[in-house]
Order: structure tokens, then sequence, then C-alpha cells
């Protein structure tokens, strides 16, 4: 329990200003969001300006900050195994959605998820693998 208590503290101090646990936590978590909303804005807008290469499964104006992309006619373990090499963790698969990727009708396809410890240079190193691999 002292690592929960301790993970709760941690997260209770992203609140800016001062006020007790609860109310820093509730301060918290909308500046986790506005962070992660942020970042993922950024990740859709360039995705955008790589047109038909790139497939974006994950439209819902109101979710985690996690897209599902796909590569018209190319291997989304080829897109998981560029990004590694710039140490972008953004794995492929189905992640046990067999039926809705069975529906999507794709094998496959890359997940970037982004969560309060990313920042703006991983978002930068992302983008520009992906800019690299769709040359």
């Amino acid at each position: 329990m002292a690592g929960a208590t301790a993970a709760v503290d941690f997260i209770a101090g992203l609140a800016p200003g001062p006020g007790d646990r609860r109310s820093r936590l509730r301060v918290a978590h909308e500046v986790i969001d506005a962070h992660e909303l942020r970042l993922r804005r950024r990740v859709e807008d360039a995705l955008a300006g790589f047109g038909d290469r790139v497939t974006v499964f994950s439209r819902a104006a109101d979710r985690t900050p996690t897209l599902l992309l796909g590569f018209p006619g190319a291997d989304s373990m080829d897109a998981y195994r560029h990004l590694a090499r710039s140490a972008v963790a953004a794995p492929a698969g189905t992640f046990y959605a067999y039926e809705p990727a069975r529906a999507l009708g794709i094998d496959a396809a890359l997940r970037i998820g982004l969560a309060p410890y990313n920042d703006d240079d991983e978002v930068d190193r992302l983008l520009a693998g992906l800019a690299d691999l769709l040359r």
C-alpha cells in the first residue's frame, strides 16, 4: 500500500498551487487531460499531413490519448520496427481485439499511446520517424 500512497501523492503534486490532496488530485487530472489532449492533437494534425499514406482508425472526439494507425500497402510491423530504431515505443498488433480488427479488415495496426510523462521531444521523434518511414 505504500506505493499506492506515493502514486497518489505524485499525481497530486502535478497540480499547481496549494490545496488539500483531494482538490489537488482533481486539478492534477485536469492538467494531465489537457497535456495529453495537446500532444494527441499535435500527432493528429501531423498525421493528417501524410494524407492517404496513413489510416487513422481512432476518431472519437472524446477518448483516451491513444491512436491506432494503418499503412495502406505496408506492414504495421515494419512501422513498429522502424520507430523502435528511433527509440519510439509504438507496438503493432491487434492487441487482443481480434473481432474489431477483422471488422476493420486489418491483420495488425500500430498503436500510439500518450501519457502524462510524454513530452514534445518524444512527439517530435515519433513524427520524424513516421515521416522518414513514409517517404
